[in-house]
């Protein structure tokens, strides 16, 4: 988006990362880049974000969320507590939903809406079974607020398999203490090994696709997209 000269509005908790975020954007062609630290979990700071982006950029034209996993994880059923699923609860369903509805009442213009999710959802993994089990309500919730408010919404859900991303590494990092394997050895067999393709997704591509996706025709919309290189063996 920044390359085709959105002007941006970003939220995460860490002040200094959204910072080295915005500054880089702004490189890469951004007319502007907003830093609005907050976190998801949190109903005031979804609403003051988006609020203040509603504010300084006049209206929302497209609007992405990429979630990460809840604190606990990985973690089996057995080991959840309360805490940990409502935070999950809050985090995916309650941000997101809180989101729409400031968007539905007060943004000026239609928005689309981009939620990044998981493919795992189709099958959860034990491990992962609170982020996969609470996210899958979010490919209910985009068909639901699409229906709802045609003139205000179009909401989609991509699915994504495995990419190689900081908060992916922890995970495995995690996993393989608990069970005493090596982290690479568990990467490749856990990660790697479960798409066909015999790799892990392309960040890149996959903001262009993203990209096309916030641009693209009113008759994509309430729609779940997987971008998994064919890791899950069923289409949801």
């Amino acid at each position: 988006m920044a390359r085709r000269g959105y002007r941006l509005a970003l939220m995460a908790r860490g002040r200094g990362s959204l910072e080295r975020a915005a500054k880089r954007l702004r490189e890469e062609g951004a007319r502007e880049a907003l830093v609005l630290p907050g976190d998801l979990r949190v109903e005031a700071d979804v609403s003051r974000v988006v609020g203040e982006s509603l504010r300084r950029l006049g209206g929302l034209d497209a609007v992405v969320m990429s979630y990460g996993n809840p604190s606990c994880e990985p973690c089996h059923l057995h080991e959840a507590s309360w805490k940990d699923w409502m935070e999950a609860a809050a985090l995916y369903l309650a941000s997101t939903g809180t989101l729409l509805s400031l968007l539905v009442r007060e943004n000026p213009v239609k928005a689309s809406v981009l939620l990044v999710s998981s493919a795992t959802y189709l099958e959860p993994m034990p491990p992962l079974v609170v982020a996969d089990t609470v996210r899958a309500g979010l490919v209910k919730l985009a068909r639901v607020a699409s229906r709802a408010y045609p003139g205000k919404l179009r909401v989609n859900v991509l699915l994504l398999g495995s990419y190689d991303t900081p908060g992916a590494r922890e995970t495995i990092r995690r996993l393989a203490e608990r069970v005493g394997a090596p982290a690479g050895e568990l990467w490749e067999r856990e990660v790697v090994a479960r798409s066909p393709l015999g790799r892990t997704g392309d960040p890149e591509r996959l903001g262009e696709l993203a990209a096309c996706i916030l641009e693209g025709p009113d008759y994509l919309s309430g729609a779940a997209i997987l971008v998994d290189g064919l890791m899950t063996p069923c289409s949801p």
